[in-house]
Order: C-alpha cells, then sequence, then structure tokens
C-alpha cells in the first residue's frame, strides 16, 4: 500500500515537472542542466551559439586587414560587456575575440577587465597580457601579481610575465620572489628563467640567486657540481 502511494506520488511530482518541458515552444527552466543548450521558438540564442560564434569571429581575424573594420567589430564587442554580460565563460570568449582583433578599444577593454568579479575571467585576462609580451603588458600583469585578492589570479600573471620579453617583467616578478609562499616562489623563478633565458634554477635555494639577478642584472657564479646538482648548493 505504501508502495503504491510512492508510484503515484512519483507519477504526480513527475507530470508536473515534465508539463512545462513537452511543447517546443516552452523554454527550459534555468535550473534545468541543458537550459542553456536549447533554442526555443522565438530565436533566443544561447549561450553555447554565442561562444562558437565568438570563436568563429577570432579565427577570421587575421583576415580582416582593415584597421577601421577590426575596431569597429571590437566596439560592437565591448558593447556587449557594457551591457553587463552576466555568463562568465561568455565574458571569457569575448575578451579573447577582443585580443584577437587587438587595437585601441580591445586594449582598453583588457585594462578594464582585470577587475572583473569572476576569478577565471581574470585568470584568462592574464593570458591574453602575457601573450601581448610588451612593456604595456608588464605593467597590467605587475598591478595583477601584486593587488589581485585571489592566489590563483596571482600565480597566473607571474607565470604570464614569463612570456613577456621586457625588463619591466623581470622587475615584476622579482617582488614574487619576497612572497612567503613557496609555491609563489617557485612560479616566479620558473616565469624569470622563461623571460630572462637565464639558466639559474628554480630549486628554493636559488631564490637568492634571482634576487641578485634582478637586482643587479649579473647571473651568479655558479661551480659544475652546482649546476648537475642543485641541492649541493
Amino acid at each position: 500500500m505504501i508502495a503504491n502511494r510512492r508510484g503515484v506520488i512519483f507519477l504526480l511530482i513527475f507530470g508536473l515537472l515534465t508539463a512545462g518541458l513537452c511543447g517546443c515552444d516552452q523554454k527550459l527552466p534555468s535550473w534545468y542542466p541543458f537550459a542553456n543548450q536549447v533554442v526555443d521558438n522565438h530565436g533566443i540564442t544561447t549561450p553555447t551559439e554565442r561562444i562558437t560564434k565568438l570563436r568563429e569571429m577570432a579565427v577570421k581575424a587575421p583576415e580582416v586587414a582593415d584597421p577601421g573594420q577590426r575596431e569597429s567589430i571590437c566596439q560592437g564587442l565591448a558593447q556587449e560587456l557594457v551591457h553587463k554580460e552576466p555568463d562568465s565563460i561568455v565574458r571569457s570568449e569575448i575578451l579573447k575575440t577582443l585580443a584577437a582583433y587587438g587595437g585601441p578599444t580591445a586594449t582598453n577593454v583588457l585594462k578594464v577587465a582585470v577587475r572583473d568579479p569572476d576569478v577565471d575571467v581574470r585568470i584568462s585576462v592574464c593570458v591574453l597580457w602575457g601573450k601581448r609580451s610588451d612593456a604595456e603588458a608588464a605593467g597590467v600583469l605587475e598591478g595583477m601579481l601584486t593587488r589581485d585578492s585571489d592566489r590563483d589570479v596571482r600565480m597566473a600573471a607571474a607565470r604570464a610575465l614569463g612570456h613577456v620579453h621586457d625588463p619591466a617583467a623581470i622587475r615584476a616578478l622579482g617582488t614574487a620572489l619576497d612572497d612567503t609562499d613557496p609555491a609563489m616562489q617557485h612560479c616566479a623563478m620558473v616565469a624569470l628563467r622563461e623571460s630572462s633565458s637565464q639558466d639559474i634554477g628554480t630549486d628554493p635555494v636559488d631564490v637568492d640567486h634571482w634576487r641578485q639577478y634582478v637586482k643587479n642584472g649579473q647571473v651568479p657564479s655558479m661551480s659544475l657540481a652546482q649546476r648537475l646538482f642543485p641541492w649541493y648548493r
């Protein structure tokens, strides 16, 4: 008897939940797992479709040679962010597409994006600035490295600075060597080795050697044994 009652209750609940989903002209509720992958008859574009479109635009960026047209595309993309795009994944794709086209608008938007409320978006911003590889990128990444409240973002900024081959990047990474977090120190040393192309090492005992290099630009002299066997230092 109890089992029969449970079966009836289940069927009633199931019927209520599916009643609004069976019609092709009904929009799926936001809690439905695949709601964002369905388009209703009103022509609403889903986040999945928007991301696909943005990636297609980014791929075609090299084909757009006219600077004015590129800037016009970037201004249109910037408007999407101005209207407070709620989906963080879509925001990241917009920023990636902007970076692919470049120009003044893209640069200004990427500067503002360092304050995006979503951690993953800010990490994407670090990667995009790292691809710029110039003094301006070093300055923006240094700000994120020293001021961002999230550890993962700061680590991403340090890694991105490794791709920036500019003296400003080396100075910025020098500040991370004084971090109390051993993981951040190691990340900074790896980035310094990449940015400076100097083979100093990335073990804990190498922190002081990197500090010396950042300070005076000179690589500390090490014996062959020290180079071959880091623990010997």
